[in-house]
């Protein structure tokens, strides 16, 4: 896509871009060296930056080597990105810095956060009931494309503000509606019901969202997806309360976008050439498999891998189509593998000859695609090196064609363990050559996981494979500045209690207040995944950017918090159990484990909403 788009500018003198990006800052500067090349961003690395960020006074911008300093009421990373944009054109340009202030202080707050929810009756509701313009309207409507639902249903307002021709607005209102093919278009306001006749589905036009609300139209909608995009005076987000499947207060937020940049960071670490597979096992560490693949899907992920048959077959079933490999193939599940084209691991004699029996048994008349494990030192899974000559021989006499040889890395995440981690790196380029000359053609080879490709990059072979990494975790602190947090785990204050001193608070009494207390009660426990070793004063959540420890027994359903040190805190307060303050890492910490067990530990019935910022 970046490669696509990278050559629109070949004519260009001057190319103007945001350096934040790091495998877009690579790509232009390898293909464009000879161009006049001004990079803008949030990051230091570029010619055009922010220098101060103080709130309550004036940003001071660096361009190059002078300072541009203005105030801003707004301060948004999406705002302040595009107001360097701004600052770097018109510089560019000559325009006189007064005007360049004035011009910026002009620039409204940009909106563009859309939340996609699970939604009753197998449905997904999009809600980007935030603004209404032209370019919102695009951005939500190209947002729907990443999904392959084959029907779908638009609810759709006025859009207020605008001073242009109604008739003229809304024709090219409809005419990007249109293009969607929408099976059903709900419409609220007075003025854009006039034009109702312009929409080619079937058109239903309402006063206020009150009305719609009533005519339970919507609740009638199955299997579809449900894009909600409104002007704020119509309150439409009170349609996402009644379409969405879980009411649970306590919701898991995750930011599509932060995952790509992840995804683009490691890329930017690797040759052009090199693939990369993501693992979505175990629904995604937790995030969901479908909604984390289908976005994957969308900005062309080469492979992806799951752990077991049915992890594959969900995907399968919803549409996924790029190629899924099954880390860990039951055997009772390989007619379900070929049915569902899956590509099994095959890590042992056993397994190869009873997956051969099941591709013979499928009638199956092409090679079909496996791959090989080797044994290389974590004495997990795979073939050891003096079984190669005999693996290789059986292959050969086998209607099966080794799609790719790989091994996995014990301690890439443990510096100290760098002797032995290279020790698997020797083993495995020893043991794959080896095997490629007897098999008399070239496999795909991958070793690297997320640690191993910010580590051991020179080891990337023809493949990566990333997981945490792709949700901004790395053990590295130099990386992880450069990785975006993906997953935020919150929920709000149910009561706030005073407690006299020497009462007990929560089960089996074991906390007592030494004087009195304000307890917050929030909605989360145990069976949403925190564990109860955490509680009584061994963990924190944050509340209006304070840590406040937890105390008493943690409940089934229920936490108790001290907020007596919260500054202005009430009921309803949104509570975060992790993502800033407390980090993921840092939560983890309190529950003594990794991160990914505590992602994977997270309960179903806790709400996934997925954000594009």
């Amino acid at each position: 896509m970046i490669d696509e788009k990278i050559k629109l500018f070949k004519n260009s003198e001057v190319i103007i871009y945001n350096g934040d990006n790091l495998l877009v800052d690579k790509k232009i500067k390898e293909l464009y060296s000879s161009k006049k090349l001004i990079s803008y961003g949030l990051k230091e690395n570029n010619d055009v930056h922010l220098e101060k960020n103080v709130k309550d006074e004036d940003l001071i911008v660096q361009y190059f080597e002078e300072k541009i300093s203005f105030p801003a009421n707004q301060r948004d990373e999406a705002t302040l990105t595009n107001a360097l944009a701004l600052l770097t054109v018109l510089k560019e340009l000559d325009i006189e810095n007064q005007k360049i202030v004035q011009k910026i202080n002009a620039l409204k707050a940009v909106e563009m956060r859309l939340e996609a929810i699970e939604g009753i009756k197998n449905n997904i509701v999009i809600n980007d009931s935030f603004n209404l313009d032209l370019d919102s309207l695009k951005t939500a409507l190209q947002f729907l494309n990443e999904y392959k639902k084959s029907k779908k249903s638009l609810v759709l307002t006025d859009i207020v503000g605008v001073n242009s021709n109604s008739k003229e607005l809304y024709e090219e209102v409809s005419d990007l509606v249109n293009e969607q093919k929408f099976d059903f278009v709900f419409l609220i306001g007075n003025e854009i019901s006039k034009f109702s006749e312009l929409f080619k589905a079937k058109t239903f036009t309402f006063i206020n969202t009150q009305e719609l609300i009533d005519s339970k139209h919507l609740t009638e909608i199955e299997n579809q997806i449900i894009l909600l995009k409104g002007a704020r005076k119509f309150e439409i987000e009170r349609l996402k309360d009644i379409l969405e499947l879980r009411k649970h207060d306590t919701v898991l937020e995750i930011n599509l976008n932060a995952i790509l940049h992840n995804i683009n960071y490691h890329k930017s670490l690797l040759k052009p050439t090199t693939k990369m597979m993501a693992m979505v096992k175990a629904n995604s560490y937790g995030l969901g498999s479908y909604e984390i693949s289908e976005f994957l899907q969308h900005h062309h992920i080469d492979y992806l891998g799951v752990a077991f048959v049915d992890e594959g077959v969900e995907l399968r079933k919803k549409g996924i189509t790029v190629p899924i490999v099954v880390m860990n193939p039951e055997q009772h599940s390989y007619e379900t593998v070929i049915e569902y084209n899956l590509e099994p691991e095959i890590y042992s004699f056993r397994v190869l000859e009873l997956f051969y029996q099941a591709v013979q048994k499928s009638g199956y008349d092409k090679k079909y695609p496996v791959h090989i494990k080797l044994e290389t030192g974590m004495h997990r899974l795979g073939f050891k090196g003096y079984e190669l000559d005999q693996l290789s021989q059986t292959l050969d006499h086998k209607n099966l064609k080794v799609q790719s040889i790989f091994s996995h890395l014990s301690s890439s995440d443990i510096p100290t363990e760098k002797e032995f981690t290279l020790h698997q790196l020797e083993t495995f380029e020893k043991n794959s050559t080896y095997l490629i000359e007897k098999l008399g053609y070239t496999p795909i080879r991958h070793i690297l996981n997320s640690s191993g490709i910010t580590s051991y990059t020179n080891h990337q072979y023809d493949m990566v494979r990333i997981g945490i990494g792709m949700l901004g975790e790395s053990p590295s602190s130099e990386i992880q500045k450069q990785l975006q947090s993906v997953v935020s785990f919150k929920t709000v204050i149910s009561q706030i209690s005073i407690v006299d001193n020497g009462e007990s608070v929560g089960y089996s009494r074991r906390f007592k207040t030494d004087h009195k207390t304000k307890i917050a009660t929030i909605p989360v426990g145990y069976a949403d995944g925190i564990p109860r070793l955490i509680g009584n004063e061994i963990g924190n959540v944050g509340i209006n950017k304070t840590l406040a420890p937890i105390v008493g027994s943690i409940c089934m359903d229920m936490m108790m918090i001290n907020v007596d040190n919260v500054p202005n805190v009430k009921e309803g307060d949104t509570v975060t159990v992790f993502n800033a303050k407390p980090s993921l890492k840092e939560f983890a910490e309190y529950c003594k484990t990794i991160t990914y067990e505590v992602l994977t530990s997270i309960s179903p019935r806790v709400k996934r909403i997925y954000v594009k910022d």
